[in-house]
């Protein structure tokens, strides 16, 4: 028969390996789970990135489309202006 003290110790050893197993899969799932996070974050900031790029896009559309139509605004009230006149000078004589 074995002798209780070498079994007890082969049990502590056994429980021993266990643990350092045990430590050793959290940090990697730690690590696992801080690169997830890692990569997650670049991901949206590329994504907001771009959503900024587009709405500085938008705006600046919104800007020259404003400008258009303020000058188209302006020349057709021009024109009208233009005619009235035109028909009062007309009509007066």
């Amino acid at each position: 028969m074995s002798d209780p003290k070498d079994l007890l110790l082969a049990e502590l050893g056994e429980v021993k390996g266990q643990l350092k197993m045990m430590v050793q899969l959290m940090q990697s799932h730690h690590e696992s789970t801080h690169q997830r996070i890692e990569d997650f974050r670049h991901a949206v900031e590329g994504r907001l990135t771009g959503v900024e790029a587009r709405v500085t896009t938008l705006e600046g559309h919104e800007r020259s489309t404003a400008m258009k139509s303020a000058g188209s605004g302006a020349l057709s009230g021009a024109i009208m202006g233009g005619a009235v006149e035109l028909i009062k000078f007309i009509a007066n004589h």
